[in-house]
């Protein structure tokens, strides 16, 4: 791995052609869990030419990469990487997984393959071990998460909205949610409502559903997201499919978990993405 001296932060590029993916992504590396207490020094690129560039001028200890930008691909820096003395680390972070492209990364010096639909902690989880973090540090994810938890009380109770028309969905949901102190819960059985309660009490953290009758959660985040709401949106969808996970992610998604549901998983993301948020309203009040 390239150490980049002078530097005591690891220092990582945060390749992606959507802004809003670029900024979450910086905002994991430089204040969630782990990385609150120990931030990254984060840089961006959104294409090939100007990580190509970035690469050519500076070292970095990892580069976050998705695989497919506007002015090319993945695989073209990983190729541009092979004849470098000493590369960083790279994680490919890709909208797709075919079998055949999940080896070639792996083939072209990749350290790891992700999905954007693995969630956020595969991703921090990923991200420490390749920068050497110890098994211990990865273990306190949860401790750190339920930390900055109890400090959100300072900007009073997070608000979180869930949306599906499946009412036993939204009571599990609803129940896990309430599970945090500190936070207001309320539901909605479809986009349409989902809307009206969002424009009206401008949720921290809402949790989606795809496939509505009334209007699905693609329109309805394209119209949250029109209405210049703000809240974090977690899509949660029996939909395992990457062509619509990356939709999701363009329209300003920060997160896509499929169902079965993995409730454990889903209370630590919200909390991270919560954390995040209620920060985002103090400093920019």
């Amino acid at each position: 791995m390239n150490a980049p001296s002078g530097s005591s932060a690891p220092r990582v590029l945060v390749v992606d052609d959507n802004e809003s993916v670029r900024d979450f992504l910086t905002e994991v590396l430089t204040g969630w869990g782990p990385f609150e207490s120990a931030p990254c020094e984060v840089e961006t690129a959104a294409s090939v030419h100007e990580t190509l560039q970035l690469l050519s001028e500076r070292p970095y200890n990892l580069v976050l990469l998705d695989m497919v930008l506007g002015d090319g691909n993945g695989l073209q820096v990983l190729e541009e990487l092979q004849h470098h003395d000493s590369p960083p680390s790279v994680i490919i972070v890709s909208a797709d997984d075919p079998p055949d492209l999940r080896k070639k990364c792996r083939e072209m010096g990749a350290a790891a393959f992700l999905r954007k639909g693995d969630g956020v902690e595969v991703l921090v989880r990923e991200t420490m071990a390749q920068l050497g973090t110890s098994p211990a540090s990865v273990m306190q994810i949860e401790r750190e998460v339920m930390e900055m938890d109890q400090r959100k009380e300072d900007s009073g109770p997070g608000r979180i909205l869930i949306v599906d028309d499946d009412p036993l969905v939204c009571d599990a949901l609803e129940s896990t949610m309430k599970l945090f102190e500190n936070v207001e819960v309320r539901s909605a059985p479809g986009g349409r409502a989902g809307l009206e309660i969002a424009k009206e009490w401008r949720p921290h953290v809402v949790l989606l559903d795809i496939a509505m009758p009334d209007m699905d959660g693609r329109q309805t985040l394209k119209e949250i997201t029109e209405a210049g709401l703000k809240p974090r949106v977690i899509m949660i969808s029996a939909f395992r499919d990457s062509e619509i996970a990356q939709e999701c992610v363009d329209l300003g998604a920060v997160d896509y978990i499929p169902k079965p549901v993995d409730f454990p998983f889903l209370r630590r993301a919200v909390a991270g993405h919560l954390a995040l948020a209620k920060r985002e309203v103090v400093e920019g009040a």
